[in-house]
């Protein structure tokens, strides 16, 4: 067969660079825009070294600003860089890009990044612009990377900024708040003052003591109080609220109405219980269909729940529970059992290695028809998880998969560079899942993470 020989191109023949064809400059302003906006607000301005036209059009594109320092983070706690430097980099990186911001509305802006009162007048700014433009859903995640890092050191919410002024904030509809000082009377005036508000979440706030959630008109859906140390009761008139979540110590909680509620998660600190929460809920359980529940318990009986009311919605059961290798988990089978439409449980070990004498334990199996996926986080290889695991497999006759992850609750699903690398896991959990797997207890599909 005959090859053809193509002749190599003489670069005197090649079109000057002027002469190139550049047709996706050639395409309107506001289709190079909306092709930006799907651009991270970093990468999107770094198209503006393209052409003076492109440089001209990223000042008007995002809609969405998420500014994600969360590599950072990673790099400085892998690499050992400097925090201070980091930070003044990217509180410049904010900056220039709200300065060269030409945008009349967006409907997103998010800070991830760890700051502090340090940087107050930096984030007292951002905070009145997102306002001005008048931002839907506004996030601030100044997560500490210590967990013990001085509360009084955390950037304090401009209480006065907000309380004095009247004016309705009319297009808020979700404010999450991470690590930052905020007080209860705050977040009244921001569910009475922003009348589309759906989402608040708060994390992390040593201000946050007392909260009371009224109002007919309100439209909030989600609410969720986490980790606030100094927090002491709760009141809650909500017409409109799906989902309620509560992590800390024990409190007052009074739900007075919250007709609509389909979702919760309790959990407890330290040891804290929570069973007294159920009192408050109840009224509500029946009609749940996703629990999560967080459990500390170190005890030498391990984990156990009060005898629950048939939940006879729920889809989605979700527990954590932290305690020692000697305890022992079975205590969860009634508040398996109690939800006999079941479809998915997703349980999370964190295991100490604190030895107490084993209590050898009985339990009956009652076959489960409806329970059809089952997840283990945190999966040690212990008599205390694999007698809870043989439980599930024998009785959930109707089993399609089960996934054993051997790793920490606390790393599992956490963005991270590629190069970073973690071995948080119990040593021979992996031979103890794969052991499971071959004595073949169920049909389903067996999963190894």
């Amino acid at each position: 067969m005959d090859k053809t020989v193509l002749p190599i191109m003489d670069k005197t023949v090649l079109p000057s660079d002027k002469s190139i064809e550049d047709r996706i400059s050639q395409l309107p302003d506001e289709m190079l825009i909306s092709v930006l906006s799907f651009l991270m607000p970093k990468e999107a301005f770094r198209t503006s070294v393209l052409s003076h036209r492109w440089k001209c059009l990223c000042p008007f594109l995002p809609r969405s600003l998420d500014f994600d320092g969360l590599y950072t983070m990673w790099e400085i706690e892998r690499e050992k860089k400097s925090l201070q430097f980091e930070r003044k980099k990217f509180l410049q990186w904010v900056n220039d890009t709200l300065k060269s911001c030409r945008v009349s509305t967006i409907d997103e802006f998010r800070v991830c990044f760890e700051l502090d009162d340090g940087s107050k007048s930096h984030v007292d700014g951002w905070i009145d612009f997102a306002i001005s433009k008048g931002v839907k859903r506004l996030e601030l995640d100044f997560t500490a990377r210590s967990p013990f890092k001085d509360a009084s050191n955390f950037y304090r919410f401009p209480n006065e900024s907000f309380t004095s002024d009247k004016t309705c904030i009319k297009s808020l509809t979700s404010l999450t708040l991470k690590y930052i000082r905020v007080t209860g009377e705050l977040l009244e005036h921001f569910l009475s003052n922003c009348p589309l508000l759906e989402r608040l979440h708060v994390d992390n706030s040593e201000d946050l003591v007392n909260l009371k959630i009224y109002g007919s008109s309100l439209k909030l859906k989600y609410l969720h109080i986490i980790r606030c140390l100094e927090f002491k009761s709760i009141e809650i008139n909500a017409p409109n609220l799906e989902s309620f979540g509560y992590v800390g110590n024990e409190i007052r909680l009074h739900v007075h109405s919250a007709p609509r509620l389909l979702d919760v998660r309790i959990g407890g600190m330290y040891s804290h219980p929570i069973y007294y929460a159920f009192g408050s809920l109840s009224s509500y359980l029946y009609q749940l269909e996703s629990l999560t529940l967080d459990v500390h318990s170190y005890t030498y009986n391990g984990v156990e729940f009060p005898e629950f009311q048939t939940l006879t919605k729920l889809k989605h059961l979700k527990v954590t529970v932290a305690t020692n290798e000697g305890s022992s988990l079975l205590g969860l089978i009634p508040l398996i059992e109690a939800a006999p439409f079941l479809h998915k449980f997703v349980f999370e070990l964190i295991l100490s290695k604190i030895n107490f004498p084993k209590k050898a334990r009985k339990v009956k199996k009652y076959p489960n028809e409806h329970l059809k996926e089952v997840e283990i986080v945190g999966f040690a290889g212990r008599a205390i998880d694999i007698q809870l695991v043989v439980y599930l497999l024998e009785s959930a006759i109707n089993l399609e998969k089960i996934i054993v992850n051997p790793y920490a609750p606390y790393i599992v699903g956490i963005p991270r560079p590629e190069n970073v690398r973690t071995t948080v896991k119990f040593e021979g959990a992996r031979e103890a899942a794969k052991r499971l797997k071959e004595k073949q207890l169920t049909r389903a599909e067996f999963v190894i993470m």
